[in-house]
């Protein structure tokens, strides 16, 4: 195994074995550290390793798959399902028209065949297959039938098929083989063409590829221009990308078909005097099937109104049967109905899809369905309105003094166009809008401030219309007035002098009010001394509050009437209430 990278392992005596892959001590009879280049198994044969340089291969066939090893190779699982890779290879000096030779036994070409196979316990051991030396992918990818390949691997008799034609009538074959590569020469650098699929099914009007490998040989390094021909030269349309290739790597072949029928696609490559080709058939067929279109596809309409949008199914290379229409919205706020919901194709038919529902924009996919055929259409609704909404939806003020809110208008489904905007106050609330017009872009937003105000603490609503044409809105806001009120008790004294009275002055919070109260009093004339305590008082929602009232004459404090007036001040609230002191002897 002069020059060989492969361990065949192969040892006897072990019945009729080809190969040997338990792990473990060398097998007795060999010679560490490799077995030699011809071994005799248990019956006699002889299988001696060797290597076959400048021939060509048959098509690849996969058989004897099995997820065990063999049992002389130990048996049990072998991790998957592997496969035989078997094929015939043949000297083209001899044979330069392989499907005609070796017809019978007595034809002498047969000795220029043998059938060759890639061991599926080798694949197994990782012997053979990926990012190997004999790697069956990559001999039916790279090379074709008109390439020239070497190959090594262990020729032995197999006595039982010498009378089937696929072994050549011969007992001659190459089991296991070991390695292969693209054909090496003294010859000057060269370049190999293949394709990968070689046959290519589609349906009529639909596109296929196939893959084209530049494969450099003898150290080639020169660009190869690609071109392509068709056969016939009409119904089938073929492009290449790219369509040059330095040294190696691939262009992919598309085809696109428009007639039935059996094409041939010949990629040819050429670098100077060097030209290789290689072929790809094309089997165009029809396949029943069907369309469907809508129109129009995008539908505007107003709140209120019905859209409606024609969908079309049509049969395609014969197609006859029922079709089920149905249809899904998204997101949800429209309502839509298809008349009818099936049809009967041996011709073009038609539903309506009529939808209505709230302002926005919505997708109606319409799917068409037969068996286990499926085809969709999408259609846009826009359901042309606005909104009106307010932040914030309640105004807290007090009396005399004015609270605001934004309201925005939002353009709902593409509208636009001049929105008028009126509010409508309760008894008792003024309010006011700036601007009372806005103008309303496509899908944009606007806003106007709503501004109230009232005397009174109470609640209150203001209600605002936006209006353009036919279409309205409205919103409604609370108005909250809240306020507080300061009563005495009692609200008149009497008393001598050179003596103190008082009384209690009572704050009550009205409609919600909250807040710090504070509290000053005068009296008049002068006279008697006033004081208050406390003089900030702070109340709750709903609460009330206290402060005390004291009045003190003096011995000689002029006898007569006084008013003594009590302010009470919160912000810009202000409330004030009298009373009225008598001083006695």
């Amino acid at each position: 195994m002069i020059n060989s990278l492969f361990s065949a392992g192969i040892t006897s005596p072990v019945g009729n074995a080809k190969r040997w892959l338990t792990p473990g001590p060398t097998p007795p009879g060999w010679v560490s550290p490799g077995p030699p280049c011809a071994i005799a198994n248990s019956h006699g044969t002889v299988a001696v390793f060797v290597e076959i340089d400048g021939i060509r291969r048959t098509g690849i066939t996969s058989e004897d798959c099995t997820g065990n090893y063999d049992t002389v190779n130990g048996g049990g699982s072998n991790g998957g399902s592997y496969c035989d890779s078997t094929f015939n290879m043949y000297d083209p000096v001899v044979l330069p028209n392989y499907s005609g030779s070796c017809t019978s036994a007595a034809d002498p070409t047969c000795y220029g065949r043998i059938h060759i196979e890639i061991d599926h316990d080798w694949k197994a051991a990782h012997y053979c297959g990926p990012s190997t030396t004999c790697d069956n992918a990559a001999l039916g990818s790279q090379t074709n039938t008109s390439s020239l390949i070497d190959i090594q691997g262990f020729i032995y008799w197999d006595p039982g098929n010498v009378a089937q034609p696929w072994h050549s009538f011969s007992g001659w074959e190459i089991h296991p083989l070991t390695g292969w590569r693209l054909h090496q020469s003294s010859s000057n650098p060269d370049f190999n063409i293949s394709t990968s699929p070689t046959a290519v099914s589609i349906s009529n009007g639909s596109t296929g590829t196939s893959t084209v490998t530049v494969a450099p040989v003898n150290g080639f390094t020169g660009t190869v221009n690609l071109s392509r021909s068709t056969s016939p030269s009409t119904g089938l349309s073929c492009s290449l990308s790219p369509t040059s290739i330095t040294g190696s790597g691939s262009s992919t072949l598309s085809c696109s078909a428009s007639s039935n029928g059996l094409y041939t696609v010949t990629v040819s490559g050429t670098d100077g005097s060097l030209s290789h080709s290689t072929t790809v058939s094309y089997n165009v067929t029809s396949t029943a099937d069907f369309s469907i279109t809508a129109n129009p596809t995008d539908v505007a309409i107003n709140p209120g109104t019905r859209g409606t949008s024609t969908i079309t199914i049509g049969p395609l290379n014969g197609f006859t049967g029922t079709i089920v229409l149905t249809s899904v919205v998204s997101p949800g706020g429209l309502t839509c109905t298809l008349s009818p919901n099936s049809v009967v194709l041996g011709s073009s038919q038609s539903s309506a899809l009529s939808c209505s529902g709230l302002g926005g924009t919505y997708k109606v996919t319409l799917t068409a369905t037969s068996g286990s055929i499926s085809h969709s259409v999408i259609v846009s609704f826009n359901i042309r309105d606005f909104t009106v909404t307010t932040n914030p939806a309640t105004v807290a003020i007090t009396p005399a003094v004015s609270g605001t809110s934004t309201i925005t208008i939002t353009s709902l489904g593409g509208f636009t166009g001049t929105i008028s905007l009126a509010s409508l106050p309760s008894n008792g609330l003024t309010a006011s809008l700036n601007p009372a017009n806005v103008t309303l872009p496509p899908d944009g937003t606007t806003s106007s401030t709503l501004t109230v105000n009232s005397s009174t603490q109470g609640n209150y609503t203001a209600q605002v219309t936006g209006t353009s044409s036919s279409q309205s809105h409205s919103i409604t806001l609370s108005i909250i007035v809240s306020d507080f009120s300061i009563t005495a008790s009692p609200n008149s004294l009497s008393l001598r002098r050179s003596s103190t009275a008082s009384s209690l002055i009572t704050l009550k919070s009205l409609n919600g009010f909250s807040g710090a109260v504070t509290l000053s009093a005068t009296i008049t004339p002068t006279g008697p001394r006033t004081s208050l305590s406390p003089t900030l008082v702070t109340l709750s929602s709903e609460g009330s509050g206290t402060s005390t009232l004291s009045i003190k004459s003096l011995k000689k404090t002029p006898i007569g009437s006084y008013t003594v007036t009590i302010t009470a001040t919160s912000a810009s609230l202000s409330h004030v209430i009298t009373l009225q002191v008598t001083v006695t002897t």
